[in-house]
């Protein structure tokens, strides 16, 4: 471990870098995190690790654990983390932030703090609906096709490609991320060919094999209208130096987009935490903002709450202008609930919570914006829909499908292209409340994924609502009864083209869970525990598996955490899950491999 640590905080040569990517076994440039997708779905479609089939047998356990220094505000404390292969000394990464201005480097196989970053900004009293500081996590650039893009010439883990829900690669805007160009991008199909597929990944689970028909596709070009710096990340240097199969030794690593509490975006290195660029006011000072998203060359984020004094508004930065001028606009009415979704032709779609709507306000809404000028295009409202959920977009054959869910329970299915009709309130589907009385959602997003079988017809799309309380009565109960809350899988259901939702499965009972998330047919669910309250002793986390076609449930976690979970602190990036508790411990469940300790610490 003492070897690895060394070669982390510096690499005297490019042959050291070398054998760090040989020791590491992971090529390639890929970013990875459970609600960075455009769609905000939550599943990540291929690992070479994790499967139903894997996880069907033992192995999958605590890899390491670290504990931060981040001091938590309130229940906020961890912040959900994005996880990059192979861009700074070829060492998988993640970035992490956690609620008093503090931002991390982790080393994903050892859990090594690679470099900390404190942000220098004032710190308000934090309070239960307000609790200041970092809101929401670091991000980076996304596709709005959902393709990872990797680096040629170099097997392993970093180059596992995994698209959305959208379909097809190449449908919708082109974003950068790192773009394809001499000496990098995605694998030719040539490349890719005759790979198997990851063990236990079938065609059900990931619809997506590694021979040459699944090899990832090569990307469209970049935005135009930027000459030579269209496969530029944006934010980073102008000028990268360098090129061949070995040109990106000497262009900048990538970069990642994080927020600190007094509204400034920083511009973070991936190598070092710093800032390359000079920090751009963003958001109001002491606001709450929901999870940032990159597309195209601008960044994402709503506040709500009125926390800062902050309007309800959603804000958008350009991140490729020295003078990154920021473009908002402000519900009028409720607060934006979760975070921003786009569909493939980049139409910003997003959630609006129960309020006071005055003039064109909105309030129990699902609204449709220009994702440039944010001017508003489309909407759905109904006076009793009270949404808990920000939107996540489904594919379902030609059409883009927005499903949302609502405090009592229910799911709403809209068409993209026409929010809610002619009169902007009919739904294409509405389930009934799925909860009993005194229950709710108990995350502010949903999950969906696709099982794909061998025809299309036999792709089954499912969504993933977790809720608190006891269920209504009639749903599936297979793995016991539920009173404190649960994850329930509905299927959505095609007749002639009028669509519903049915019932599927539910998961063991859980105290308040977090959005699940899916990783190649696997849903895992976190039960994020309690704190200590009048009411009696906390509870702490617990993470579970389950075979997300069946609900059967494959692993649990035990007793391994010690305290509850940072609300929105689980993600998922190369074999691993990641969850954050609130004492600032983070810990990470894999598979026992060559590149971790076997002490789980």
């Amino acid at each position: 471990m003492r070897a690895r640590q060394l070669m982390i905080v510096g690499v005297a040569t490019a042959f050291a870098g070398t054998l760090g990517f040989a020791q590491v076994g992971r090529g390639g440039s890929q970013w990875l995190t459970a609600l960075g997708d455009a769609q905000r779905t939550s599943w990540i479609r291929a690992d070479d690790k994790i499967s139903v089939q894997a996880m069907s047998k033992p192995g999958f356990e605590l890899q390491w654990k670290q504990k931060l220094d981040n001091q938590p505000r309130g229940l906020q404390g961890l912040n959900q983390g994005v996880t990059a292969a192979g861009v700074t000394l070829f060492v998988p990464m993640s970035i992490v932030t956690g609620s008093s201005n503090t931002v991390y480097g982790i080393d994903n196989d050892l859990g090594y703090v690679v470099w900390q970053r404190r942000f220098d900004a004032a710190l308000p009293a934090p309070s239960a609906d307000c609790p200041g500081g970092l809101t929401a996590g670091a991000t980076r650039i996304v596709r709005l096709d959902g393709v990872v893009t990797t680096t040629p010439g170099f097997g392993g883990r970093g180059n596992v490609g995994y698209r959305t829900l959208l379909g097809e690669p190449g449908q919708g805007v082109p974003v950068e991320g790192r773009i394809a160009g001499p000496g990098r991008g995605a694998e030719s199909p040539a490349a890719g060919a005759g790979r198997g597929a990851a063990p236990g990944a079938g065609a059900n689970q990931t619809g997506q094999g590694r021979g040459a028909a699944g090899a990832p596709p090569q990307p469209p070009p970049g935005p135009s209208g930027r000459g030579g710096q269209a496969e530029r990340i944006p934010g980073s240097p102008r000028q990268e130096g360098g090129g061949g199969a070995f040109g990106f030794l000497s262009r900048p690593s990538g970069v990642s987009y994080a927020i600190s509490s007094d509204g400034m975006l920083h511009v973070l290195g991936l190598p070092s935490g710093k800032d390359i660029q000079r920090p751009a006011p963003f958001l109001p000072a002491n606001s709450r903002w929901s999870s940032p998203i990159g597309v195209d060359t601008t960044l994402y984020a709503a506040t709500s709450g009125g926390c800062g004094g902050a309007p309800n508004a959603i804000w958008a930065i350009d991140l490729d202008s020295d003078a990154k001028p920021v473009v908002s606009w402000k519900t009028g009415g409720g607060g934006v609930v979760g975070a921003v979704a786009f569909t493939p032709d980049g139409t910003l779609i997003a959630a609006i919570g129960p309020g006071q709507a005055t003039g064109d306000g909105k309030a129990n809404a699902i609204v449709a914006l220009d994702p440039k000028t944010l001017q508003l295009k489309d909407w759905f409202t109904q006076p009793t829909a009270e949404f808990a959920t920000g939107p996540t977009i489904i594919r379902h054959k030609d059409r883009d499908i927005v499903a949302a869910a609502t405090k009592d329970g229910r799911i709403f299915l809209l068409d993209a292209k026409s929010l809610g009709g002619a009169n902007h309130e009919t739904p294409l589907h509405s389930t009934k409340p799925l909860l009993a009385g005194g229950g709710g959602v108990s995350a502010d997003a949903i999950a969906a994924w696709q099982q794909v079988g061998a025809a299309p017809a036999d792709t089954t799309s499912w969504i993933l609502l977790p809720v608190e309380g006891r269920l209504a009565t009639g749903q599936p109960a297979a793995n016991g009864p539920v009173s404190t809350g649960a994850v329930i899988a509905l299927r959505l259901v095609d007749k002639a083209g009028a669509l519903s939702l049915a019932h599927g499965w539910v998961s063991h009972n859980l105290s308040t869970p977090a959005t699940p998330i899916i990783v190649n047919g696997v849903v895992f669910t976190l039960s994020t525990g309690l704190p200590e309250g009048p009411e009696g002793q906390g509870t702490p986390a617990v993470l579970h598996a389950y075979d997300g076609a069946t609900g059967k449930r494959l692993w649990n976690s035990g007793k391994a955490m010690t305290t509850f979970a940072s609300p929105g602190s689980v993600w998922s990036g190369l074999g691993q899950i990641y969850v954050g508790t609130h004492d600032g411990t983070l810990y990470a469940f894999g598979f026992n491999d060559e590149r971790r300790p076997t002490n789980g610490g």
